[in-house]
């Protein structure tokens, strides 16, 4: 069982009455322009293409936050009109409602990926003009991080599960966090941890390209 408070390092609050200035449903719809508005105001994005790999940043911490439940047998289980988002300061957060946690089933890796992955990380790349690609990057470099640091034989079985091709298809071919990885193992990844595409953070204002950014090279 976790403990909900281990949730807000991945900028997760669990909530009686969760609210925000949109929910996820909204921000990938009808309302695409006002969230980027938000966290374009919040963050000084030059554009909308820099907004949307920002603020797919912040939700690869709300995906990764349910792979972590799930490596303790539970996943949050709500809707996307039920992630609620707020802004606050430069930082995007989300509120969820704790009645949607259950218990982990067989099949709810999959289940993550098609809820809350495929559909959401495709509708920003589209509306946002920028590769899925990058997108899933963002992702997965939290996911990685969360795997190196959490130490269950669930997240073990996980781990192994979401570099393996099938539990991605048949919406993608290849499993994205493999393509990460590239030759490295996952050991060699988080000791020496590079990026393939830049997440264009560099193009915030005062702000420089990170460590593990392609461009340092």
């Amino acid at each position: 069982m976790v403990n909900f408070a281990e949730l807000e390092r991945f900028q997760v609050y669990i909530k009686e009455n969760p609210a925000g200035f949109l929910t996820v449903e909204d921000a990938i719809n009808d309302q695409f322009e006002q969230l980027t508005a938000t966290v374009s105001e919040a963050n000084q994005s030059p554009n909308q293409t820099v907004t949307t790999s920002i603020f797919t940043r912040y939700y690869g911490l709300f995906l990764t936050a349910q792979l972590f439940l799930k490596a303790h047998h539970q996943i949050w289980d709500g809707p996307l009109d039920e992630i609620y988002l707020v802004q606050a300061d430069k930082v995007t957060t989300f509120q969820l409602d704790k009645k949607y946690v259950r218990d982990a089933e067989a099949g709810d890796l999959e289940y993550i990926l098609k809820n809350y992955g495929h559909t959401v990380v495709k509708i920003l790349a589209e509306k946002g003009n920028i590769s899925s690609y990058t997108l899933w990057e963002n992702i997965w470099g939290y996911a990685q991080w969360m795997y190196s640091t959490t130490d269950t034989e669930a997240g073990k079985a996980d781990l192994e599960e979401l570099l393996d091709d099938k539990v991605w298809q048949p919406e993608m071919r290849r499993s994205m966090f493999r393509r990460f990885l590239g030759k490295k193992t996952f050991s060699e990844s988080v000791s020496s941890y590079e990026r393939i595409t830049c997440c264009l953070l560099k193009e915030l204002p005062d702000t420089e390209k990170c460590p593990y950014c392609p461009h340092q090279k």
